[in-house]
């Protein structure tokens, strides 16, 4: 009998794989030419490899900047001020240090604010601090939110945000390790290769896996006008790719498809838990286009100086430096795929000023603004 279970398995495991092999995905949108809707300025430099730059609520014309070290930084008025230090409780390597703040919906009243670093062991923390009137921030956290061991040094995703629903959400990556070795991005009980979210005003916050099947979701950006979500997810040696997915979270949470699958490419091999809708990304790129090879998600531009970026999605590449810019279209697709003619050296964020308008952190040390472009 239990030689008959084994065999019964291995049957249904390779119908599996058979049935995955025939899926039909959708093609992503193709590159159509370039454009130019924006050139960049360099507004800051000398910085320590920055991860993170925008505004913070309340905080009109000033910048604020996460250094992957453990530090976060303020720039106003031509002047830079250190609001928090940690660098003593921050482990930094490649993908590893400071990589994630959040500001409440009230920060602006309650000064409530989350970071998300890797601890001196390596491993994912995400905590409450609190800034103070003059926006320095306490040095220690007011209470820990959660902890996650991590198995390698890679792959720690890093992004927080507040969605729509006032939940803070976090994205992990799968753990690291090449093709998700310990199969965690389709493991519906581990918190790894997720997109989870936590209700912080409750007594004791319970994180919930929302989405599956990432891979290092590296960057993401909620659309409140459409209930979804943006994201940029970084490929193992081949396809960089963009999702976008509505956030119907009535439903089980649906699956980006990894490691199953590198954009949509078939992974031989690798299984799909099938209890979430599979979801295929909107655009990829491959890694030799143009020197990609991680991608920096980005969000859908809302500011007023910029007449050719209304309502386009603006994302690129660390190594390359390219920056692309699309267009929603119906049925949760995209369209008008240009390459932009600016260029972001070791891109690390794409965010705003306090004003909607594009700024990018570079790891290099710099931050940039996009201005209209020349001889508009």
């Amino acid at each position: 009998m239990r030689r008959l279970a084994l065999i019964l398995a291995a049957l249904a495991i390779a119908a599996c794989g058979d049935e995955l092999d025939e899926l039909d995905p959708p093609a992503p949108a193709s590159e159509e030419g370039g454009a130019h809707n924006f050139d960049v300025v360099r507004v800051a430099t000398g910085l320590n490899r920055p991860v993170w730059v925008g505004a913070a609520p309340g905080d009109p014309g000033a910048l604020w900047v996460l250094e992957q070290p453990g530090r976060v930084v303020r720039l106003a008025d031509g002047r830079r001020t250190r609001l928090l230090d940690m660098s003593d409780q921050v482990l930094t390597g490649a993908e590893q240090g400071l990589l994630g703040i959040a500001f409440h919906p009230d920060f602006a009243t309650t000064g409530r604010l989350f970071l998300h670093w890797s601890d001196r062991r390596g491993d994912t923390r995400v905590a409450e601090f609190r800034a103070r009137p003059d926006h320095t921030l306490e040095p220690r956290p007011i209470r820990q939110l959660l902890m996650v061991d991590q198995p390698e040094e890679n792959h720690n995703g890093g992004q927080l945000a507040f969605g729509p629903d006032d939940r803070l959400y976090l994205g992990l990556g799968d753990g690291g390790g090449a093709f998700d070795p310990r199969v965690t991005a389709q493991d519906p009980q581990n918190l790894l290769g997720k997109l989870i979210a936590a209700d912080v005003d409750a007594p004791m916050p319970r994180w919930k896996v929302v989405l599956t099947g990432l891979r290092n979701p590296w960057r993401f950006w909620f659309d409140p006008a459409l209930g979804e979500i943006w994201i940029g997810d970084v490929g193992q040696d081949e396809v960089e790719e963009i999702d976008r997915v509505p956030l119907e979270l009535d439903e089980p949470p649906k699956n980006l498809g990894w490691s199953a699958f590198e954009g949509t490419r078939r992974i031989g091999g690798h299984e799909l838990d099938r209890g979430g809708e599979l979801v295929w990304p909107v655009a990829v790129y491959g890694h030799g286009e143009g020197g990609g090879c991680s991608v920096t998600g980005g969000l859908v531009y809302g500011g007023g100086r910029l007449p050719g970026m209304v309502r386009r999605y603006v994302y690129g590449d660390y190594c390359a430096g390219t920056l692309w810019s699309l267009r929603g279209a119906p049925q949760g697709r995209v369209e008008d795929l240009r390459r932009e003619r600016a260029n972001v050296p070791l891109l690390a964020h794409i965010g705003t000023d306090s004003d909607g308008e594009l700024v990018f952190a570079s790891g290099a040390g710099d931050v940039y603004l996009a201005v209209p472009p020349a001889g508009s």
